[in-house]
C-alpha cells in the first residue's frame, strides 16, 4: 500500500498586509514630520507628543497630519465602545472615567483618541482611533463600575466593537 503525502491548498490566502493600517505612514521619512492638528512629532518612526530631544526650530520639519488626526477628520473609526443601560447619576464620573484613561493612553500612543461620543436612547456610542483604546476603555468602565463587557471583531480585526452593559444587582428579601 502506498502512503501519498497530504497536500495542502494554500490559494485561499490573500497576499495582503492584514495587520497594517491603511493610515499610517508607508515609508519613514527623511526628515521630521510635525503634525498640524495636533502637534505630534514623526521622529525615528514613532508618533509622540514631546518634542524629540536636541530638537531646535532650525531642523526642518514638514507639516501634515497624523493618522490620528485623518481618521478623525475622514470619521473612520477603528473601534467602538457601547455603554448600555446605566443610570443618569454615573453619567459624569463615567466621562470622567473615560477621559482620564484616554489621557493616560495618549502617553503611550499618540494616534489613539476618542473621536466623538454619541448619546442614544439606551446609552453612549464612543468611536476610538485604535482597536486597543476601545478595549481599553471598555476595562477601566468595567473596573470602576463593575458590568459585563462583551468584544466582537470584524474581519481581519480591523474593527472591534466593545459592548459594556450594567448588570442589575439584585437583592434578597427575606
Amino acid at each position: 500500500m502506498a502512503t501519498t503525502a497530504k497536500k495542502y491548498d494554500t490559494s485561499y490566502k490573500k497576499k495582503i498586509d492584514t495587520d497594517r493600517d491603511s493610515y499610517l505612514l508607508k515609508r519613514a521619512p527623511k526628515e521630521m514630520i510635525q503634525c498640524g492638528g495636533c502637534g505630534a512629532f514623526y521622529h525615528r518612526r514613532r508618533w509622540t507628543l514631546r518634542k524629540p530631544n536636541g530638537f531646535d526650530f532650525s531642523v526642518r520639519t514638514r507639516l501634515c497630519y497624523c493618522p490620528a488626526c485623518r481618521k478623525v477628520k475622514d470619521q473612520r473609526a477603528s473601534g467602538e465602545l457601547d455603554l448600555v443601560s446605566f443610570p443618569d447619576l454615573e453619567k459624569k464620573e463615567i466621562l470622567r472615567i473615560l477621559q482620564n484613561e484616554e489621557r493616560a493612553a495618549r502617553e503611550k500612543n499618540p494616534l489613539g483618541r476618542i473621536m466623538g461620543i454619541e448619546q442614544g436612547n439606551h446609552g453612549w456610542k464612543i468611536q476610538t482611533t485604535t482597536e486597543k483604546l476601545a478595549q481599553r476603555l471598555g476595562r477601566a468602565v468595567r473596573k470602576a463600575r463593575g458590568g459585563k463587557l462583551d468584544y466582537k471583531w470584524s474581519h481581519n480585526n480591523k474593527f472591534v466593537r466593545v459592548t459594556w452593559e450594567k448588570q442589575e444587582t439584585r437583592t434578597q428579601s427575606a
